[in-house]
Order: structure tokens, then sequence, then C-alpha cells
């Protein structure tokens, strides 16, 4: 025999069968002494065995696909076409299966005659085919009459010796017959018993007729402790919250009493520990002789399929929650990121990086604002955390640090002793570290002389300064405590010349700060990413040493606020953009 065909048909290599023939037809193909025959319910040849057609003469091709009462069995005879023909109507119509001696025609034109059978094979209660099945009784009844002549000439022994030696033929082809069913049984029973999904055989009244190893395992109950007994009140009688659970509703009874397959995806078996089970199942009736005699109950466990289920859905909201939580967080950070002002003949650029998606938000920001005596005020911080809470600390902490640097001509040192002072008075408890840096020009010093850089570090990375031509210059100090631990804790001011043509960078630590690199190397890899950068246009400047240290989102946020000197006695460079400052300054 072929290679299956699809799910549910007997093989089908060319020539022997049409598609839909059914799998349990593979049984009879071979078969030696009965010539057999499977129709659709409209008549037409789906196939025939080996005896029925090539046995009798026939081509196969000429007879597939024609209706029955039209192929070459019955073309000996119109009024044997037409009997065939409303056998197979009645019989397709619900009619009782038929049972009767015809006659039927070899390819050569011989008459012969069979004991021919026509029934109507469901599946479920639904008609599926049309199954006809023969034996050629010709040579018997050739015998019986020679029997009665052999009578009538003394010769009756000789007779049955010839009827008797084709009784055993049949019956030895018929064995043959029987152990290919026994074979196809045998491996029924295999399949049952290794299948995964747990199967019962119940009879008309639900009692167990066979369990499978699996519905074994997965209940506790021995197969001994099932068989003969009623399925529902053994395993099936409790709802899940443990309420009774009436046989007229569950969906097994339901398939006894319709006659119907019923599927049924959210029921509740016990086990013999007392532990309750989910299960999906399928409830097929069988049929003998049309008569419905029980039912095969197929069912899973989806214990590990709800697990799963849950455990996804609570991914899922802890997914959306954070993702919530960030989306809020990122909108804070960016509500109060605002754009820098552009105060005569300085460049000021800033740049802000979220973490990957899937990291925690942190608390990085920057801020740039002119004094109302056009000093210009540079801050940059992290606060400590990686949430929602650093992110609003964050927000408290720079609002705080903004209004009381614009607010006083102190210097950047006491500028941080007042904010900390204050986060302590209105409780905004929270640790960072930052830099607060004022450009000033040099005092009683023409327009065209150096400025100054002033600045404080509470615990943060060191202002970068960049010459044009390539050198970094970390300004580094005496290390200060962080902001949020001791607001009395002593302050420092620095102070260094900021020439033209210069670039002072104010970065967080995201930008080089690795997993697999300690400070000291990140913080030589941006001064190295920096080193041809000195004269490139501001703007490009940043996003080139982007590129190069994070080419992809990093586990950090990232902050950077730069500021580029241009000489005060030459009209402001076009690279510069236009002059913007807010109102009241001049």
């Amino acid at each position: 025999m072929a290679e299956d065909g699809p799910q549910g048909t007997a093989p089908t290599p060319a020539g022997q069968a049409l598609p839909g023939t059914p799998s349990w037809y593979s049984v009879l193909h071979d078969s030696s002494f009965m010539f057999a025959a499977v129709c659709e319910l409209d008549g037409r040849l789906l196939t025939a065995n080996l005896l029925a057609v090539e046995g009798r003469g026939f081509d196969r091709a000429e007879q597939l696909g024609r209706k029955f009462w039209d192929t070459g069995w019955w073309a000996g005879s119109a009024a044997a076409r037409e009997r065939i023909r409303q056998w197979c109507q009645e019989v397709a119509a619900g009619g009782e299966p038929v049972r009767a001696v015809t006659e039927f025609f070899l390819a050569d034109g011989s008459r012969r005659i069979a004991d021919f059978t026509l029934q109507l094979v469901r599946e479920g209660a639904r008609p599926q085919f049309l199954l006809a099945t023969g034996m050629d009784i010709t040579d018997r009844l050739d015998g019986e009459r020679t029997v009665a002549e052999a009578r009538a000439a003394g010769a009756e022994a000789s007779a049955l010796r010839r009827i008797a030696a084709t009784r055993a033929r049949d019956l030895e082809v018929l064995g043959e017959t029987e152990a290919k069913l026994s074979r196809a049984l045998a491996i029924s029973e295999r399949v049952l018993a290794n299948v995964a999904d747990g199967i019962y055989g119940l009879d008309a009244e639900g009692r167990v007729e066979f369990v499978n190893p699996s519905a074994v395992r997965m209940t506790g109950f021995a197969a001994e402790e099932q068989l003969g007994h009623d399925q529902h009140g053994l395993i099936h009688a409790h709802r899940p919250d443990g309420s009774p659970y009436p046989r007229e509703e569950c969906p097994v009874w339901r398939a006894l009493r319709t006659g119907r397959t019923v599927v049924a995806d959210d029921e509740t078996f016990w086990r013999r520990d007392g532990t309750a089970m989910p299960v999906e199942m399928i409830i097929v009736p069988t049929l003998e002789d049309g008569v419905q005699t029980g039912v095969v109950v197929s069912f899973r466990d989806l214990t590990e399929r709800r697990a799963a289920q849950q455990q996804a859905a609570e991914l899922a909201e802890l997914s959306a929650r954070a993702a919530s939580e960030r989306a809020l967080s990122d909108r804070l950070q960016q509500s109060l990121l605002t754009p820098p002002p552009a105060p005569d003949h300085l460049q000021i650029a800033v740049r802000y990086r979220p973490a990957a998606h899937e990291a925690q938000v942190g608390g990085d920001w920057y801020d740039a604002f002119l004094q109302p005596d056009g000093a210009t005020v540079l801050v940059i911080g992290d606060v400590v955390g990686h949430d929602s809470s650093a992110a609003a600390a964050m927000g408290q902490l720079r609002g705080l640090l903004r209004a009381l640097a614009y607010d006083s001509d102190g210097s950047p040192a006491a500028v941080l002793t007042r904010a900390e002072h204050a986060a302590r008075g209105l409780d905004v408890a929270t640790m960072a570290t930052g830099v607060i840096a004022r450009i000033e020009r040099h005092p009683d010093v023409p327009v065209s002389g150096m400025r100054l850089l002033r600045w404080s570090n509470a615990g943060h990375l060191p202002p970068l300064l960049l010459a044009p031509d390539g050198t970094v210059t970390e300004l580094t100090t005496r290390p200060e405590l962080m902001l949020g631990i001791d607001p009395d804790a002593p302050r420092s001011d620095h102070v260094a010349d900021l020439p033209d043509h210069h670039t002072l960078l104010l970065v967080t630590d995201g930008l080089v700060e690795r997993r697999d690199i300690d400070l000291d190397e990140g913080s030589a890899r941006l001064a190295e990413a920096l080193g041809d950068l000195g004269e490139r246009p501001l703007e490009e400047l940043l996003d080139t040493v982007l590129a190069r240290l994070l080419p992809d989102a990093g586990a950090d946020d990232v902050a950077i606020v730069a500021v580029r000197t241009f000489p005060e006695d030459r009209p402001r460079p076009a690279e510069a953009g236009p002059n913007r400052l807010p109102p009241g300054i001049d």
C-alpha cells in the first residue's frame, strides 16, 4: 500500500482510490473472497477492492467516479442497473440495509450471481458513505443444483465433496480477513495505550467499559477501580467550587441523551487525592447496527496550560504597569528638560537619551538658564534610583536648584547648600549627584577678556573642557558629599578660565559606565571619542560622541549639556543659531 493521504482517508496512490476514501477501507482492499466498494451518498464510486475490479476484468480508471449503478458490474441488465439505483437512493436516505441475491456481470459479459449487501456507514449520527459488499455465489448455486441432479442420478456424495471444498476455500479466505482485522485491532489498542490524552469507553448508562493508561495516570484511579463504575459519579460529580454537578447537566450525558458529538472546554475532573483537574473533552457516541451503545470520551489535562495562561496574564499586567510607569516618568522627564537659552557669544546644546525600553527609568537631568545679571547657569544631575519615584524626586530637586540659583547671587556651593536645606525642610527625601556651574566674565575686564567658569561638584563626574585641537581636560576636584545625606556638609567652589572656541561638557555616568568596564576606562573612552571633535559644530559633536559610545540604547539614561564659547568682540557665528534670551534679560 502507498503512504497515507489526508488524515482519516485511505491511501490514494494513482488509480486505486479517489480522495475522500475512508481509512478503514484499506482492510478490505486486498480481500480475496469478498468484493467491496465505497460510494458517496449520491452514488459516486470512490473505490472498490481488487477482487471487485481487476478480479472481474475491469479497468479501474474507467469505473472510479461513475455512479455505482452505471458501473460495469450491472451493464448487462437494465433491470439490475435500475434495481441497484433504487437501493442506493433508499439506503442513502436512511433506509434499512439491503441484503439480496442479484445478478452481476464480468468485463467479458459473463453473468454471475452475488450475495449482495448495501448499507449506510455513519460517523457519529451523520451518514457518510455507502458500503457495498458481496460474495460470488455462482459456483455455490451451481454446486447445489449439482447435488439435486446427483441425488437423482445417485451421485450425491461426489457433489457434497465439491460443495465442501468450496466452503473450505471460503473459510480459508475468511480467516485471512479476520487476521487482518485482528492486526488492525491490535494497532488500535497500542495507540490507545500510548496516546497522551485520557480516553474512556462508556456504556449507554455511563459506566466505564474501557480506560486507557493516560486516564489512569491523570486521575490516580486504577483501572480496576473504574471499570464497571459510573464515570460521572467517580470523577465528575462536583463543580470546581465543590458544589454538586447534576448528571443531567454533564456534557457526557448530553451526548448519551442526544446521540450527538459534544465538545466541552471548561470541565473539572476530580483526582483520587481529592484535587481538581481542569479538562477539555470531546464526547463521541458509539453506534452498533444503528443503535447507540455508549460514548467515547477523550480528555486533556489543562492544569499546566491554565498555569501558563495565568502566568502570562500576570506578566502582561506587570509589563503594562511597568510600561505605564515608564511612559509617565518619560513624560515627566521630557517636560522638565526645557530647551536651553542662546545668550550672546555662547552656544548651548543638550541631549537626553533614555535607557533601553527594557531598563527602568532613571533620574538624570540637565538644566541651563540665565540669571538676571546675564550670567549663564548650567546644572547636571543624577538622582539615585531607577523608578517613577526617582523621576519624581528628580523633578522636585531640579525645581529647587533652578529657583534658588535664579533668585540668588550666591556661589554654586552656596546654592547647593541652600537646596539641601530646602529639600530637608520640604521632605524631599532623595540622594543625588550633581554639578552646578556659572559662566561669568572676569570682573573689571573689557568685553574681549577671558570668561570664568565657577562650579561646585556634589559627588558627580567632573566637567570636561575640550580645546579646538582635541585636548580634553578633566576639571577634577577633591571629592565632596553627594546631595541628600548631610545638608551641612562643606561645599567648595572651583574656578577655571573658559577660553574662546573651547567646549565645556557636563555629562551623567550613563555615557561612560558599562557593566564590562570601570569608570576610569569609560572616562578614557570618552576623552578618546572627543579627540577629533574639537572644531566640529556643537550639535554634530554631541551626535557623533553618542553614536561612538552608545550606538544602541544603554542600560542607563544619559544627559549632556555642552557650551561652546565664541569671542565677544565679533558677531555671533551662524553655526550657533540665533540669539535667544528669556524676557527681562539683556
